[in-house]
């Protein structure tokens, strides 16, 4: 139909071309180019309460580097993305090994790996808040029926159990893609090497070592990263389980984020933070991207 469309107007290739990207240029420029550059702008601005007052400078950025909450978001989100990351990858290589060797109703056991991803992360949050509660909870439950406790555990009223607790929930939600991109890269590993090994006398370990990790270890390495960019600039697990408490053990620096445009309505604070977090994902995420881009050429 273009085609037909091109030769009735008898327009040039690169004219075709031109008006073939044109909207999804448009799409691109209103969506994604003109709020970045917007939010860099406002975060050089005094604007308060809805109003644009002045032009400030790095003045924005001064008082969020300055100030305590800084220090402590950045911090929890460190450990949090971190700590979320990591568990993932864990679980995710242990269900995509298993994943591999299942031979009865594999596409059942696939469908059940995924479904956690379908929850969304307010609702895994609210979920795990239940699970994890001091009264009702699942856990303090079955820890008691053991004998384990004598007393039910505040888990969300301590803050290092409060931001494990944190990192649990939010790894469950992220463990099915690790898992799924995972699997699909041992699926390219020839079974040959794998007898070969088998034969030579090595262990699973030894298998795993040598052979699994050095050809998996982009997918690996990229479903790592993404997990982490994710669980660093986005705080909604911890906005619903526990609001960024007890005290500020939990506060992560999204939540930092929402209160400086929520709660005080200081937009070019709020601006200023978020071209932080930005540049703290893409200074750590750049060096990661072009060492997996290389390794792939090689």
């Amino acid at each position: 139909m273009w085609s037909k469309v091109k030769n009735f107007f008898s327009i040039s290739d690169s004219i075709y071309g031109v008006i073939t990207t044109l909207p999804g240029l448009i799409a691109l420029v209103a969506l994604i180019i003109y709020p970045v550059f917007y939010n860099i702008f406002v975060s050089f601005q005094k604007y308060e309460f809805g109003s644009m007052d002045k032009f400030i400078g790095l003045q924005n950025y001064v008082s969020v580097v300055t100030g305590s909450d800084f220090l402590i978001g950045w911090r929890v989100s460190g450990i949090y993305s971190l700590g979320t990351a990591g568990l993932a990858l864990f679980v995710g290589l242990i269900l995509a090994h298993a994943l591999k060797r299942i031979n009865v109703a594999r596409g059942f056991f696939r469908t059940l790996i995924i479904i956690p991803w379908a929850v969304p992360a307010i609702l895994s949050g609210i979920m795990w808040k239940w699970i994890f509660g001091k009264s009702l909870g699942v856990v303090n439950y079955v820890l008691s029926s053991l004998g384990l406790i004598e007393s039910n555990v505040g888990f969300l009223s301590q803050g290092a159990l409060a931001l494990t607790v944190a990192i649990i929930a939010t790894a469950y939600i992220h463990i099915p893609f690790i898992t799924i991109l995972v699997h699909a890269g041992l699926q390219t590993i020839p079974e040959d090497l794998y007898e070969s090994a088998s034969i030579d006398g090595a262990d699973e370990f030894q298998k795993f070592w040598y052979i699994t990790l050095p050809l998996n270890k982009f997918q690996m390495i990229f479903a790592f990263i993404i997990v982490w960019m994710f669980s660093f600039r986005t705080p909604d697990v911890v906005f619903s389980l526990t609001g960024g408490g007890p005290g500020k053990a939990t506060y992560h620096a999204g939540l930092y984020l929402k209160d400086e445009i929520y709660h005080f309505l200081d937009y070019g604070q709020g601006a200023a933070i978020g071209v932080l977090l930005a540049l703290s994902v893409i200074i750590i995420v750049t060096p990661v991207v072009l060492y997996t881009i290389r390794g792939g050429r090689s």
